[in-house]
């Protein structure tokens, strides 16, 4: 008798997001961002914190003896790969292509730091914070950007924005932070003509908060217009 695999889809949604959380107000939300397609790779690297030396030992292990100290498990590095396409997505209801996505994930982690510099510069201790919600692995950390936040494009698909960014894990946060994939899972049932209705609003207060950027804001209000 032979056996076979048998491929079975998840019915979970690949919903990924970053959230800015206020220092006050017990770390309520200041801004969310929801990726518009799944990253292409998704990478999470927890380092086992451990060291060793070699000493003299006895005959029987060799004439050495390793001595191991054990400190435990990192929070993990997360690393994460991906485009956001060049058409408009049903994730933020048909409002931005897929270049204003990525100048708004890039804007996002501006913000973040400009945020924070303003925080420091004043002498005020209390910092913004920084969480990522992997609603497919139910996986939520506090996290900080690491490295370089690279964004790419290439002569064989020029109309492809491609991201790489890093995150260092510091922290779980609470083990359901919104009921946004619930509020998604409905946005994605719904016809184009009635999600931009929902998302609109949402957007364009999302987008309120990126005057600086100039593109950014000028394309997405001619979008909303």
């Amino acid at each position: 008798m032979y056996y076979q695999n048998k491929d079975v889809p998840s019915s979970q949604i690949a919903l990924y997001q970053l959230s800015i959380r206020q220092p006050w107000q017990a770390f309520s939300d200041y801004n969310t961002l929801t990726f518009p397609l799944s990253p292409a790779s998704l990478r999470s690297e927890p380092s086992a914190l451990s060291s060793f030396s070699n000493t003299r030992g006895s005959p029987l292990q060799n004439g050495v003896a390793r001595i191991v100290d054990t400190y435990g498990l990192a929070p993990p590095i997360f690393t994460l790969d991906g485009t956001t396409g060049w058409d408009r997505h049903s994730a933020d209801g048909y409002i931005l292509t897929g270049l204003q996505s990525a100048q708004l994930l890039s804007n996002f982690i501006k913000e973040y730091a400009m945020l924070n510099q303003i925080q420091i510069q004043s002498g005020n201790p209390n910092l913004y914070a920084l969480e990522f919600y992997d609603y497919f692995a139910s996986q939520f950390w506090q996290v900080e950007p690491i490295g370089p936040v690279t964004f790419r494009q290439t002569n064989d698909r020029p109309s492809l924005t491609f991201y790489r960014l890093q995150l260092a894990g510091i922290c779980p946060v609470r083990e359901s932070p919104y009921s946004d994939a619930d509020a998604i899972a409905t946005l994605l049932s719904t016809p184009a003509n009635q999600a931009v209705s929902i998302m609109s609003a949402s957007i364009s207060a999302m987008t309120t908060a990126y005057a600086l950027s100039g593109a950014v804001t000028s394309s997405v209000v001619s979008s909303l217009a």
